[in-house]
C-alpha cells in the first residue's frame, strides 16, 4: 500500500574535499590539529633546507671521480687483477654468479606471486643492465662483460618460466637450487685446478662488495639453524647440554666481534686437523656465523618463552611426541613472533662484515679507503663522496631486508588476532 506522502529521491552528496583524496589524507595526517600543523611546517622547512644545501653540494661541489675510477672494482675488489688471474680473464665468474641470483629471484617471483618479489627481481636485473651502459671504453669494460650484464634481464625471465611451467616451482626446490647456486658460486670464484678457464684464485684477492655479500649470506644461512639448536639446548632438561649452550652463548655475546676476529687467527686452526686448509675467508666466516648464532639463539628463546603453555599441553594431549610438539607447534609460532628481531640480527650481521679488514681482507669499505690512501694527492678530497656512496649501498641492502620482513609479517599476520 503506497503511503500518502512520497519522499523525493535525491542523490547523496559527496563527502567534503577535506575528507577525500590527497587533500583528505594531507588534512587527516598533517593538519588535523594545531601542533601537527606546526610540526608539519617545521619539518617541511628542514626538508627544504636539507635538499637545497644537500643537492647543491652533490651537483656543484662534490667530486665523484673516485667512484668512477674504482668502478667495478668496488664489487669484486682485486679479483680480476693480473696477479690474481695471470693470463686469463676472471671477471666472468662473478657475473655468472649474478646470473644465477637473477634466475633464482625470477623463480621466487613466480612462486610467491607477490609484488615485492617482482620488484626485487626486476630491480636487480635493471640495475645490472644499467651497469652495462656505463661510459667506459671497450678496453676497460669489454663487450663480453656488457653482454653478461645485459643477460640478467632474460635470466629473470628464464627463472620465472622455469618455476611457472616446470615441477621446480616450489619453495623446496628453490631452497635446494639456492644452496646449489651458492656452492657453484664458491667453485667458480675459487676455481678448480687443471680445468681450463677455472684456474684457482687465492682468497686473498677476494674483496669488494662480493666479499661482504658472501660472508653475509653464509652467516645468515648458518646462524639461523645453529641459533635454533642453541635455543633448544638452553631450554633442555639435560644439565650438560644446557650448560654447554649457556657457556657458548654467554661467551660469544660477551666478547666483541673485533676481538673474536683477532682470536680467529689462532683459535680456528686449532679446532681443525693440521692439514685442513683454513684461510682468512674461512676463519672470518666461522667467527661471524658463531657470533651471530649466539644472538640468534636468544631471539629464538625469547619467542619460545612468549608462547602460552597451553600450546604444548594441547599437543601432548593429542599424543604428539616432544620433538613433534617442538618442531610442528612451538617453533613455527616462536619464529613467527620474532621475525623483526631475526631480520634485525641479519641486518647487523651484514654491516658487521665490514670489520674483516682487521684480519687483512679488503671488503668494499676497506678497498676504497686503501685506494684513497694510496693516491692521497689525487683522491683525498673525494673521501666524503666515497663514504656517502658506501653508506647508500649498505642502506639499500638493509632497507630491502627490512621491507621484505614487513611484508612477510603482514602475510603471516604478526601482531594480529
Amino acid at each position: 500500500m503506497a503511503s500518502g506522502t512520497d519522499i523525493p529521491q535525491t542523490d547523496s552528496l559527496p563527502p567534503p574535499i577535506t575528507e577525500r583524496g590527497i587533500v583528505g589524507w594531507v588534512y587527516a595526517n598533517l593538519f588535523n590539529s594545531w601542533y601537527n600543523t606546526v610540526l608539519t611546517f617545521i619539518f617541511a622547512a628542514i626538508l627544504v633546507l636539507t635538499l637545497w644545501f644537500g643537492l647543491g653540494w652533490i651537483i656543484l661541489e662534490s667530486d665523484w671521480r673516485v667512484i668512477a675510477t674504482l668502478g667495478g672494482n668496488l664489487i669484486i675488489g682485486q679479483y680480476n687483477i693480473e696477479k690474481a688471474c695471470p693470463g686469463q680473464d676472471c671477471f666472468w665468474r662473478p657475473q655468472v654468479s649474478l646470473l644465477l641470483v637473477s634466475a633464482l629471484l625470477g623463480m621466487a617471483w613466480a612462486i610467491s606471486g607477490d609484488r615485492v618479489a617482482k620488484r626485487i627481481a626486476i630491480g636487480v636485473a635493471v640495475v645490472s643492465v644499467a651497469f652495462a651502459f656505463l661510459p667506459y671504453s671497450l678496453e676497460r669494460m669489454g663487450l663480453d662483460v656488457r653482454l653478461l650484464l645485459v643477460a640478467n634481464l632474460p635470466a629473470v625471465a628464464a627463472g620465472w618460466a622455469l618455476a611457472r611451467y616446470t615441477p621446480l616451482g616450489s619453495v623446496r626446490w628453490i631452497v635446494i637450487l639456492g644452496v646449489l647456486a651458492f656452492l657453484v658460486t664458491l667453485v667458480l670464484l675459487r676455481g678448480l685446478p687443471g680445468v681450463p678457464g677455472l684456474q684457482p684464485v687465492s682468497v686473498i684477492y677476494w674483496g669488494g662488495l662480493m666479499l661482504n655479500l658472501l660472508l653475509a649470506v653464509t652467516g645468515i644461512a648458518l646462524s639461523l639453524p645453529i641459533g635454533i639448536a642453541l635455543a633448544l639446548g638452553r631450554r633442555s632438561h639435560l644439565p650438560v647440554v644446557k650448560l654447554l649452550c649457556v657457556v657458548f652463548i654467554e661467551v660469544f655475546r660477551g666478547v666483541p666481534l673485533i676481538t673474536l676476529l683477532f682470536m680467529s687467527q689462532v683459535l680456528v686452526p686449532l679446532a681443525f686437523p693440521e692439514d685442513f686448509p683454513t684461510n682468512s675467508l674461512f676463519r672470518a666466516g666461522v667467527v661471524i656465523t658463531l657470533f651471530s648464532s649466539a644472538y640468534m639463539a636468544e631471539n629464538i628463546r625469547g619467542g619460545l618463552q612468549a608462547l602460552h603453555p597451553g600450546q604444548a599441553e594441547a599437543a601432548r594431549a593429542l599424543g604428539l611426541p616432544g620433538w613433534q610438539t617442538t618442531m610442528l607447534i612451538s617453533m613455527p609460532q616462536a619464529i613467527r613472533n620474532v621475525i623483526p628481531a631475526i631480520v634485525g640480527q641479519f641486518i647487523s650481521l651484514f654491516k658487521d662484515t665490514t670489520l674483516v679488514y682487521i684480519i687483512g681482507m679488503l671488503d668494499v669499505l676497506e678497498f676504497g679507503r686503501a685506494f684513497i690512501q694510496g693516491n692521497v694527492a689525487e683522491y683525498l678530497d673525494g673521501t666524503p663522496e666515497f663514504l656517502l656512496f658506501i653508506a647508500l649501498v649498505f642502506w639499500v641492502f638493509c632497507y630491502t631486508m627490512s621491507y621484505v620482513s614487513r611484508r612477510v609479517e603482514e602475510h603471516l599476520g604478526v601482531g594480529q588476532r
